[in-house]
């Protein structure tokens, strides 16, 4: 037999039938690798940074911003903010904003994740304790959340300037997705 034929027949092996030395050392690096990444992973979210994609992380860095702002638009080209909560212990997610007439709003899931906002850790964290960090352009700003009455004028023209912002049509809005939104107000 050929010295390119034996090659072929190894490749040609599926897993169990003897793959031999070389796949096991393939799994072992395969597996040496996933632990690493994770390592990565779990060392910046317990490291006090903020989160990573969709990953949580705990509390967030930044200079603290003014207690007061009546002009958001200094971090318009920010198109994600850092939401942190749970003060004590903290937890901080990446979350959509937008601002109405000075006051900063963050809506629980729009498009993605569970279609009930009590699904969500941060909505638990707030509804126990309303104190909040929220970071926009490398500021912190400290906040409390007040949650808006569902479907009353202020959370809808919020939603609206959120939507807007992210350019989610009305009509594309999820029937079954309850949506909150909460006013960030100053401390």
């Amino acid at each position: 037999m050929s010295e390119a034929h034996g090659f072929v027949d190894r490749i040609r092996r599926r897993p169990g039938q003897g793959a031999g030395r070389n796949a096991k050392r393939g799994l072992a690096a395969g597996a040496a690798l996933w632990a690493a990444k994770w390592a990565v992973v779990v060392a910046f979210v317990f490291a006090g940074c903020g989160p990573l994609g969709p990953i949580p992380g705990g509390a967030l860095d930044g200079a603290v911003g003014p207690s007061v702002v009546t002009d958001w638009s200094f971090a318009e080209g920010v198109e994600n903010a850092q939401l942190e909560t749970r003060p004590d212990d903290p937890h901080s997610v990446n979350t959509w904003w937008g601002s109405v007439d000075g006051n900063l709003y963050v809506p629980t899931s729009m498009i993605l994740g569970p279609k009930d906002p009590t699904g969500r850790s941060w909505v638990a964290h707030v509804s126990e304790d309303d104190r909040v960090r929220i970071r926009l352009g490398g500021q912190v700003f400290e906040r409390r959340a007040l949650r808006l009455p569902y479907g009353g004028y202020e959370y809808e023209k919020a939603r609206r300037a959120i939507e807007a912002r992210y350019d989610i049509a009305g009509a594309d809005r999820d029937p079954e997705r309850t949506v909150w939104v909460y006013r960030l107000d100053p401390r």
